[in-house]
């Protein structure tokens, strides 16, 4: 008789898979997983056909939930600016992502090094950095003032993708070494970038 499946225990084969993942690599296999959580390994696979299915999961439900926490961010700031004019509600958007949305993300460093680890695979990699590069780029276009030397969109883009690129690396890097690099060094050059490309600060967020 099958086992029944509940929403605790799947949780908690995820949320074990992503921390082995992130601290052995994706070459840990389902019976390490299981006896590092305490179930017959038969249970693991009630819940995913395979680790390359836990592996999937993991990385697309981790970020589809912040996809979505980003989304919700951006529908509050435009419900509560519906009187500003447009370029400030720009300019409050592209603040809330420099300074909220990409130190969220940053933080989870286990999502991290699975979507480095599974970048040329299932990860999806490219598609989750231009998600980013690309509202950024649009957001910076809408906020310059006017008469302000106007950045090529596509070499911006292409900018923003290499540093993000370059900013998961490094917090993968200094998760496993002494090298000295946190989120909030990474956070503040991403922020000195932008206002250097706005000729103007980014407003405080709430």
């Amino acid at each position: 008789m099958p086992r029944p499946k509940t929403e605790e225990k799947r949780k908690l084969i995820l949320d074990t898979a992503k921390r082995l993942f992130a601290l052995e690599g994706v070459g840990v296999s389902m019976n390490e997983m299981a006896e590092a959580i305490g179930i017959p390994v038969g249970s693991i696979y009630t819940y995913f056909d395979s680790k390359q299915v836990l592996v999937e999961t993991i990385i697309e439900e981790g970020w589809n939930e912040y996809r979505l926490w980003l989304e919700e961010g951006i529908a509050a700031i435009q419900l509560g600016s519906q009187n500003a004019d447009a370029r400030l509600i720009a300019l409050k958007i592209l603040s809330f992502l420099v300074n909220k949305a990409l130190p969220k993300l940053f933080s989870d460093v286990e999502l991290i090094m699975l979507l480095l680890a599974e970048a040329g695979t299932t990860a999806r990699l490219e598609e989750k950095l231009q998600y980013f590069s690309s509202m950024i780029t649009k957001l910076v276009s809408e906020c310059q003032v006017s008469g302000a030397a106007e950045n090529d969109p596509r070499q911006y883009n292409t900018g923003i993708t290499v540093l993000l690129l370059g900013a998961l690396e490094t917090l993968r890097l200094s998760s496993k070494t002494d090298l000295k690099l946190g989120a909030d060094d990474i956070q503040a050059f991403f922020r000195l970038i932008v206002e250097n490309a706005l000729g103007q600060g980014l407003p405080d967020t709430d």
